[in-house]
């Protein structure tokens, strides 16, 4: 690790404990997750507002007329790199849910946040459980609160899109939430998977035309599959 990212590590951790100490005990008093996901959108924006400018990485929208603000939507992204959530958080407007894997619940203060603020956990190694923790999340949403999940499953290592995972569009089909794609560019640039010194650049988060999930069954699922791919390769 060189100099420079042994300080931005060092910033991060101090910023995650200022801003995500007092937003966990927040969200352990909050009540309902409706009032937590309101919470956890606005530590997110402060948080994605503040490291982003200091790593010297700068975040464009793109595509944001495609989706009704009002409206809610199971957001899937592709995954290349740390950088990918704050950047996420900074350009899509509406508050969101963020399916997150269980291992990240045992980070300290970063973990507690995202349990003690509404996010949906899951275990990868057990589809009854994750099926069942997205699908509990879906019923509780009000107004425009919306899901973003990685449908790879984990961070592409070379920054190209992996195989997606069903999960994801089978929570769209049960809870009937439109798909939006959404594809990330520039991350893997500013921060590879393997490298902790992340680099000064621009990201581009575009987000495409919505994928409709009202009647579909699980028999559309590859479908379904194949269209948010090839949204996220055009």
């Amino acid at each position: 690790m060189t100099i420079r990212g042994a300080l931005q590590w060092v910033f991060v951790g101090l910023l995650v404990l200022v801003l995500g100490v007092p937003a966990a005990l927040i969200g352990m008093l909050t009540p309902g997750r409706h009032r937590k996901g309101k919470v956890f959108l606005w530590l997110s924006k402060i948080y994605a507002g503040i490291v982003l400018p200091v790593l010297g990485v700068t975040v464009e929208a793109r595509g944001l007329s495609r989706v009704d603000r009002n409206a809610s939507y199971l957001f899937m992204s592709n995954h290349a790199s740390h950088v990918d959530s704050p950047a996420l958080a900074r350009a899509i407007p509406h508050p969101m849910f963020w399916v997150f894997k269980r291992e990240l619940s045992r980070i300290p203060v970063f973990g507690w946040v995202l349990l003690s603020l509404g996010q949906i956990m899951v275990d990868r190694a057990d589809v009854r459980q994750a099926r069942g923790s997205m699908a509990a999340a879906t019923k509780e949403l009000k107004g425009n609160q919306s899901i973003l999940i990685y449908p790879e499953g984990t961070r592409s290592k070379d920054g190209r899109l992996q195989p997606l995972k069903k999960g994801g569009f089978f929570l769209a089909i049960q809870a009937g939430l439109p798909i939006v794609p959404v594809r990330i560019s520039g991350s893997h640039q500013a921060l590879p998977v393997g490298q902790l010194t992340v680099r000064p650049g621009h990201v581009v988060v575009e987000l495409f035309d919505p994928v409709p999930t009202a009647g579909k069954t699980e028999a559309d699922i590859p479908d379904l599959m194949a269209r948010v791919r090839d949204a996220l390769l055009s």
